[in-house]
């Protein structure tokens, strides 16, 4: 019997611009490729623009529903969003309007009556706050999710990660797996060993190391995304 950390993963980054959509891609593609049925869901998105007929410019989303083949619609992928590319609270200051935590979590639980897996993808780091008493977080531990961490390859990424395992931790959230994406393209003299490293300090498993890709964090070849996924992300350490 599967708990349901062991089906539904938080998706989080030691910062923002770290490549977590990119990452959610290829995810979704590797659960894809094993014949398993996964769902995706950013509740919360900034830097969305209006277009002239009154259409949102959806961002992260409509790129992984694009490329993942999702069926559901902008609107149920990504609930909330904001014009402002601030965090979301700071958004919401600004803007005015609401942001229901509780209408996250019913259009969440509808998405996975569907799914055997769901991935659902914070915005920026995990104390980005959402509004008053609530962090970006806390999503995670309300939908009993467990976190993939996204972390940086270069220089002080061993600090960034197991810190943010510890405060993980500390919430009692677990952390199922740390996926390094050198979207940065970081080329210092620890990238050779920060992997070794970091795996002798935690005993959460490192499920993918992606190297830089030259033609930008979100390419748009499917080919080149599936052999992507198949050659860098490493599923059967959170399959359990």
């Amino acid at each position: 019997m599967y708990a349901m950390s062991d089906k539904i993963f938080f998706i989080t980054g030691i910062d923002t611009n770290i490549g977590k959509t990119f990452v959610s891609l290829l995810l979704l593609l590797a659960f894809k490729r094993r014949g398993l049925k996964a769902g995706y869901m950013k509740p919360v998105e900034t830097g969305v623009k209006i277009n002239e007929d009154g259409a949102k410019n959806y961002l992260d989303g409509a790129y992984v529903k694009k490329y993942a083949g999702l069926n559901e619609e902008p609107d149920i992928i990504t609930p909330y969003t904001f014009q402002s590319p601030l965090s979301p609270y700071a958004a919401l200051k600004k803007e005015g309007g609401d942001l229901c935590i509780k209408e996250i979590l019913f259009k969440f639980y509808d998405l996975n009556k569907v799914h055997d897996y769901m991935l659902v993808e914070g915005a920026g780091g995990m104390l980005v706050p959402l509004k008053k008493k609530h962090f970006m977080i806390d999503i995670a531990k309300y939908i009993d999710a467990g976190v993939i961490l996204v972390t940086k390859a270069g220089l002080g990424m061993i600090n960034q990660t197991l810190l943010n395992i510890e405060y993980a931790k500390s919430r009692d959230i677990g952390v199922s797996g740390i996926i390094i994406n050198n979207v940065l393209n970081e080329n210092d003299e620890s990238r050779a060993s920060n992997k070794e490293i970091l795996g002798e300090f935690t005993d959460v498993p490192i499920i993918g190391d992606i190297p830089y890709i030259p033609d930008g964090c979100c390419p748009e070849n499917i080919n080149m995304l599936n052999a992507l996924a198949l050659k860098y992300i490493d599923l059967e350490k959170i399959l359990l």
